[in-house]
């Protein structure tokens, strides 16, 4: 699957509940890709070079959709990581009931085994 195809279905998927986290991961698959060969392209654009940044996100849950959301979002993250050497980390604000669901996404290229 190319990252244009990965991008264009994580979006279909991801965009109606999470849109600045489908807009970073559509960052992270085609702005930045997966690094190219060629040498002397500047920092985080080699194939080697370790590559990470965040976005935040607030999202408008009823009462108990929150846990469906997040479980929702991480098997959307499956196929992100299957398809690409990119790696989201999700940490999610305590909340009480009621309250939005507040989200840091943390989306990490990394070459060498670190996660495996």
């Amino acid at each position: 699957m190319t990252p244009y195809e990965l991008s264009k279905l994580i979006h279909m998927e991801l965009s109606p509940i999470a849109p600045r986290l489908s807009a970073a991961i559509n960052r992270a698959l085609v702005d930045i890709g997966e690094g190219s060969k060629l040498v002397g392209l500047g920092p985080g654009t080699n194939e080697n070079d370790n590559v990470s940044f965040q976005e935040a996100e607030t999202i408008n849950a009823r009462d108990g959709e929150a846990e469906s959301i997040l479980a929702r979002i991480h098997s959307i993250m499956e196929k992100l990581e299957e398809n690409s050497s990119w790696k989201v980390i999700i940490d999610k604000k305590p909340g009480r009931q009621g309250e939005p669901l507040e989200l840091l996404y943390t989306l990490i290229r990394i070459k060498d085994d670190l996660f495996s």
